[in-house]
């Protein structure tokens, strides 16, 4: 397992720099982490009104080297679409398709 820093940026150079780390079996699965950390930041920033896309979280290694950068971008869209995850508590909700009723 190797160790990985998450540092949250907030627009320009105001950075949150993580100072413990977590464990995760590889940078693949730091990224995801990072990823579900940024989805509920915009949740957040939606039901407060703050700004969507602004914010990135940097993830490092022991050295301090920055080894990827994950954007609001990352966590809405996937090659090009809008992304759905495994663990979306809104499947239940109106789908936006009028003729066709939500699931219960």
């Amino acid at each position: 397992m190797a160790r990985f820093f998450f540092h949250v940026r907030d627009g320009g150079d105001d950075v949150s720099r993580g100072t413990e780390g977590q464990e995760f079996p590889d940078l693949v699965a730091a990224r995801r982490e990072a990823i579900n950390a940024s989805r509920e930041m915009l949740g957040e920033s939606l039901l407060h009104g703050g700004s969507l896309n602004n914010r990135l979280i940097e993830i490092s290694g022991t050295d301090g080297v920055v080894l990827v950068v994950v954007s609001a971008q990352d966590a809405l869209f996937k090659e090009g679409q809008l992304r759905s995850f495994s663990d979306d508590v809104t499947k239940s909700a109106p789908n936006g398709n009028p003729s066709k009723p939500a699931a219960r």
